[in-house]
């Protein structure tokens, strides 16, 4: 279980890529969200703030697709 409480609305990914996680990806699905090019899309990641308790980390941008990778980032 994630260590914060809403995990299962967001879409998580590793946030030192633009490249969206396997993990984001079954939650894109998990959560009836269809990928568009330019379409809105919001990531979240955990981390731990200086006392070590765990907050998110958003990054709201447009989905794009790398079609050299076959893969889906967040712009």
């Amino acid at each position: 279980m994630s260590p914060v409480g809403d995990r299962e609305r967001r879409v998580v990914s590793d946030l030192n890529t633009s490249y969206l996680s396997a993990e984001a990806m079954a939650d894109i699905e998990r959560l009836g969200i269809e990928l568009a090019e330019g379409a809105p899309l919001t990531v979240c990641d955990y981390e731990a703030d200086e006392k070590g308790n765990p907050t998110w980390v958003v990054a709201e941008g447009v989905a794009h697709f790398d079609p050299e990778r076959s893969a889906w980032q967040i712009a």
